[in-house]
């Protein structure tokens, strides 16, 4: 038993970002978002869940969000076509958005703040996905950091310095990574903010997407919050990466226990990469230490469960 949070309604079916009924006229329907918990504590969690999205483009960070239960205060977009979709979505996805159409380089964080009826510091997350083409692997014929683009990294960075949220959360295209002293200058400055920023790649393919897109994410918490940021474990995996036994545990098992869930710090940028066979990013050096380790813990989990009969 669930809540529809379109209409408060009682709903059955099992927890979902979807309609458990999946038909129009069921009242969640009408919402795609499915909740155990009662209304009024939703409410009470999304009024504390405050969320501003820069370089919003269509919105699907925020739509994410919004499933996760954050309140969407404000979307910052210099594009009119891509307001105009936040404009024609916003009833049924972020009710509370403020649509702002300008150009960030021209909007102080203190102006944003005054929009939005918050103090600085009030904030609780601040994301972004600013403009990846300089970066771009895709980019073959001008990707570099010359592109004035790539600066728009750093008005991210000071709208973080400016609003102070509670945390942050930065994601853009693998190329990003491959510049070295440009990230480490990125999360130098992040740090410089009073944050604790870790970095981590992920794809999209390891939480259910069919798909494989792989992403860097910058994510930081305010240091009073005394807060190591964290990233979600991998949940989905290759169907032959599942196969294993007792005595050989699976590659996915392995992945699992060697995924870095707090990150890496901005001193570990040149001795991290993406590891193919796991398929999840790890450091160079304790690489052959952590997967002996985790092969050593996946045998005893599993003789445990023998022991216990559940295997």
């Amino acid at each position: 038993m669930g809540w529809c949070l379109y209409d408060e309604k009682k709903v059955d079916g099992r927890l979902s970002l979807y309609c458990p009924h999946q038909t129009t006229d069921c009242p969640c329907y009408k919402c795609g978002y499915y909740s155990k918990k009662k209304p009024e504590e939703m409410k009470e969690i999304n009024k504390r869940l405050t969320c501003i999205d820069l370089f919003a483009g269509a919105g699907g960070f925020s739509l994410g969000l919004s499933h996760a239960g954050f309140n969407i205060v404000a979307a910052v977009e210099i594009d009119k076509g891509t307001c105009d979709t936040l404009q024609a979505n916003k009833a049924k996805c972020f009710p509370n958005m403020l649509i702002i159409e300008r150009d960030i380089r021209e909007l102080s964080g203190a102006e944003l703040l005054d929009m939005v009826d918050m103090k600085r510091g009030e904030l609780f997350l601040l994301v972004g996905s600013p403009p990846c083409q300089s970066f771009s692997f895709a980019n073959t014929k001008n990707r570099s950091l010359d592109d004035p683009r790539s600066k728009l990294m750093f008005e991210f960075i000071r709208m973080v310095k400016e609003l102070q949220p509670q945390a942050f959360y930065i994601e853009n295209v693998p190329g990003l990574f491959a510049y070295k002293d440009f990230f480490y200058l990125l999360m130098q400055s992040l740090e410089e903010c009073g944050y604790v920023a870790r970095f981590l790649m992920m794809d999209a393919v390891s939480y259910g997407v069919p798909q494989h897109r792989k992403r860097i994410f910058i994510q930081g918490a305010r240091n009073d919050i005394g807060m190591l940021p964290t990233f979600p474990e991998p949940e989905n995996f290759d169907p032959e990466a599942l196969n294993g036994s007792i005595a050989k545990p699976s590659r996915a098992a392995v992945a699992k226990k060697c995924f870095q869930v707090n990150g890496f710090s901005k001193e570990e940028i040149k001795e991290v990469w993406w590891n193919t066979k796991f398929w999840i990013m790890m450091k160079k050096k304790t690489v052959a230490e952590k997967v002996d380790q985790a092969i050593i813990e996946c045998i005893a989990e599993g003789m445990v469960e023998i022991l216990h009969g559940k295997d």
